[in-house]
């Protein structure tokens, strides 16, 4: 399964990205940012597919701000090779094409929020999926 990708010439492009801000919270109170991710992969042609790569910021409660930001990476691949998987979006969360959405995409958050009430949000750049 290692030779699914035959490009690793990656170019992220973004998708959505979808700021909300929120009221201020009261004071000493204490606010929980859920912070998951989601992936999908369509097939684009024989031997390529796009992988899609969203990642959600949810405060509890609603206060501050709600984000999401969805990237996306076109990929060449090889077709026997990818039909032959099992999951296609297993193998890509963990291959070299999350690791550059998810590093970019948690640059892109630490950009939007560098001027909200809490500063520059900082996410991890790495695949986080909800359990």
């Amino acid at each position: 399964m290692e030779k699914v990708i035959k490009n690793m010439n990656f170019k992220p492009i973004i998708e959505k990205i979808e700021y909300s801000r929120h009221n201020e919270p009261s004071p000493n109170s204490t606010i929980n940012m859920k912070v998951w991710d989601e992936m999908k992969v369509e097939r684009l042609r024989q031997d390529a597919v796009k992988v899609f790569f969203k990642r959600n910021i949810k405060p509890s409660p609603a206060t501050l701000f709600s984000l999401e930001v969805e990237m996306s990476m076109e990929v060449v691949v090889d077709a026997k090779e990818f039909d032959d998987l099992a999951d296609e979006v297993a193998y890509f969360a963990n291959s070299q094409v999350s690791r550059v959405l998810a590093t970019t995409i948690a640059t892109v958050v630490a950009n939007i929020t560098t001027h909200s009430q809490i500063g520059p949000m900082i996410t991890a750049p790495v695949v986080q999926f909800a359990k």
